[in-house]
């Protein structure tokens, strides 16, 4: 019987996964500047030709690509109500991924309950998005610490989003601005850096045709329910 209840409450974990309502974006971007900030920049942030992470060297005019996933259940997170911004955080599903083309350096971020989100503004005057994802990490160099990335985009006249309900498309046509920042803290010297970029081509990723691991995952545990009724069968008859 124990092993039965426990089998059904893993089928509940799974089967919570696989229903997740998941939009995936995939995105292209230029680098506009790279900054630094730390003791070495007498704690100002500046614009530097390039940074460099773990020998890949990032520089404006590079180009980076990559995704970010949005579960379109993740709950409203009302830490400050006032706020006309409404975020959305507390699902590990809001994942991201930047990747730079000429160095080859990538980045995913981990879901989190609350350093992952996204955040929607929906008015009469304006709309906004904001995708964020963070990790925590340690480089090739041995040192700890954090990289994160945000993707922002909106435009003046409302015509970006049509609520505040998490957005199952975004059209970067509509949007008058947009901009994606990656940051990385700290690297060897103590310092934070950072990429300033905008977004060239944006576009939902069509759903995929084979099924997710989750769907996998749901049958074996179909198959465990069943094989554990019989045997509580098979007990009770004994």
């Amino acid at each position: 019987m124990r092993a039965y209840l426990v089998t059904m409450i893993l089928a509940g974990v799974v089967a919570s996964q696989a229903h997740a309502k998941l939009v995936t974006f995939d995105y292209t971007a230029v680098v506009n500047k790279t900054t630094r900030y730390g003791a070495s920049t007498g704690y100002a942030t500046i614009d530097v030709p390039l940074i460099s992470i773990d020998g890949n060297e990032i520089a404006a005019g590079d180009t980076q690509r990559g995704s970010f996933t949005i579960d379109l259940d993740t709950p409203t997170y009302d830490w400050r109500p006032e706020y006309q911004t409404v975020e959305y955080r507390g699902s590990l599903n809001n994942i991201g991924s930047v990747s730079m083309d000429r160095s080859g350096y990538s980045f995913a971020s981990e879901g989190s309950f609350y350093e992952s989100g996204f955040s929607v503004s929906n008015k009469p005057y304006g709309d906004s998005f904001s995708f964020m994802g963070s990790t925590f990490r340690k480089a090739t160099s041995g040192h700890y610490g954090s990289e994160s990335m945000r993707i922002s985009l909106g435009d003046t006249n409302g015509d970006l989003l049509a609520t505040d309900a998490p957005p199952q498309s975004l059209n970067l046509a509509a949007a008058e601005w947009s901009q994606i920042l990656y940051g990385y803290s700290p690297d060897a010297n103590g310092d934070s850096l950072s990429t300033w970029g905008t977004l060239t081509s944006l576009a939902v990723r069509p759903p995929s045709p084979v099924p997710e691991p989750a769907s996998y995952a749901m049958l074996a545990v179909g198959l465990l329910t069943v094989g554990a009724a019989a045997r509580a069968k098979a007990r009770r008859k004994g």
